[in-house]
């Protein structure tokens, strides 16, 4: 899964953000629709929070359905509060 790549996306209106070809880290992106936008750095930081979210949700889901069945395993874990995030991704877990 290291080569996996997937678009950057507004948070607002799900279609991909626009910016340079060859960024560095104080590029601006944009959403060509709603025009967000933020230097690359803050973007991979929104994305990154997003998919970490993400994976969390996927494994605490994971953790809930394996300890649904059990009668030794009781599962009392709060759930992860949504957030909203400016630039997302299209990752599925």
């Amino acid at each position: 899964m290291a080569d996996d790549t997937q678009n950057i996306l507004c948070g607002t209106c799900r279609i991909p953000v626009e910016g340079p070809a060859d960024p560095d880290s104080q590029d601006v992106f944009s959403c060509p629709r709603c025009g967000n936008s933020d230097t690359l750095e803050n973007v991979m930081a929104s994305a990154k929070s997003f998919v970490e979210e993400l994976a969390a949700r996927s494994l605490q889901e994971s953790a809930r359905e394996a300890a649904r069945g059990s009668k030794f395993i009781k599962f009392e874990g709060k759930s992860i509060p949504h957030r909203t995030y400016r630039f997302i991704t299209n990752h599925k877990f």
